[in-house]
């Protein structure tokens, strides 16, 4: 049987303190971070936390979490919040931010502008008031906007990107939200006029053409009804990624497609264009 071993930091009395055990202390919150991150949104290398939100009314277009800035001001503002960010080595940390931020925006076009709102963050190293090199680095971050093809940086964390209607933003990118947040609310009640609209539908589409499933069109509607509660469930019981909310709407556009039709089209309106929906975008484009 293979052997598989890695080194671990055991302190006791007497024992030096070497390099190599400073090294096993200093990975381990890079190693707990990424396991968690692995765990609920596999390749992700930043994740909002809590806050950190583009400051803006929600705005009727746009995918979930859309927001529109204050076209006359000068700043895009951002809440107090917590994030996991990635350095250059893709090494994790956490970032507590406990003033909102100010960014200026890149021109004077404003919220007009097409381009990422984001993070990035990079390590430096530390010296104490003599010059003395010391056991320690800073976590340096700044924040401002990027060209939408920039984004994929390891050490970038978008918070928020330009729909492209001139008008909204997505903020919706890579973030937790909780149950009783804003956004989640929202969804939920759009998911509840959904279900209505399945009960009113007429019999109709290729499926029902088919007669997929019966002849029945109460079991069709039934079908899409479950699914819109299934989902529902899912988002009002528990802190939900990005990733995961994706997957929810994803499968639930599915899930109407072979039942009613006529509300799976009513959900992607939800998401609005493709091309400025983000991540929400594979709700319309995966099959």
């Amino acid at each position: 049987m293979r052997e598989l071993s890695r080194d671990l930091f055991s302190p006791r009395d007497g024992a030096v303190l070497d390099l190599a055990s400073l090294d096993v202390l200093a990975h381990t919150a890079d190693e707990l971070l990424s396991a968690s991150l692995a765990a609920r949104w596999p390749g992700c290398n930043a994740l909002v936390l809590q806050g950190l939100e583009l400051v803006g009314t929600p705005s009727p277009s746009g995918p979930p979490g859309s927001v529109r800035p204050d076209a006359n001001s000068r700043h895009a503002l951002v809440t107090p919040g917590v994030a996991i960010l990635s350095d250059r080595l893709g090494r994790k940390h956490v970032l507590t931010v406990q003033d909102e931020i100010h960014v200026p925006w890149p021109d004077a076009s404003g919220p007009r502008v097409r381009g990422v709102l984001s993070l990035l963050a990079s390590r430096a190293e530390a010296v104490s008031e003599g010059g003395i090199a010391v056991a320690r680095e800073s976590l340096e971050v700044k924040v401002g906007f990027v060209k939408p093809g920039q984004s994929d940086q390891v050490n970038l964390l978008a918070i928020a990107q330009a729909t492209g209607n001139g008008q909204d933003w997505a903020t919706d990118v890579a973030r937790v939200l909780q149950p009783e947040h804003d956004v989640v609310r929202t969804l939920l009640k759009r998911f509840e006029r959904l279900e209505q609209s399945v009960w009113k539908a007429e019999p109709e589409g290729a499926v029902w053409d088919r007669q997929i499933l019966g002849r029945s069109w109460v079991r069709y509607q039934t079908v899409a009804a479950s699914a819109l509660q299934a989902a529902r469930m899912q988002l009002a019981t528990q802190a939900t990624t990005t990733l995961e909310r994706v997957r929810v709407m994803r499968e639930l556009r599915l899930q109407l497609e072979r039942s009613v039709e006529r509300t799976a089209t009513e959900l992607l309106q939800l998401v609005g264009p493709v091309e400025g929906a983000g991540p929400y975008g594979a709700v319309a484009t995966t099959r």
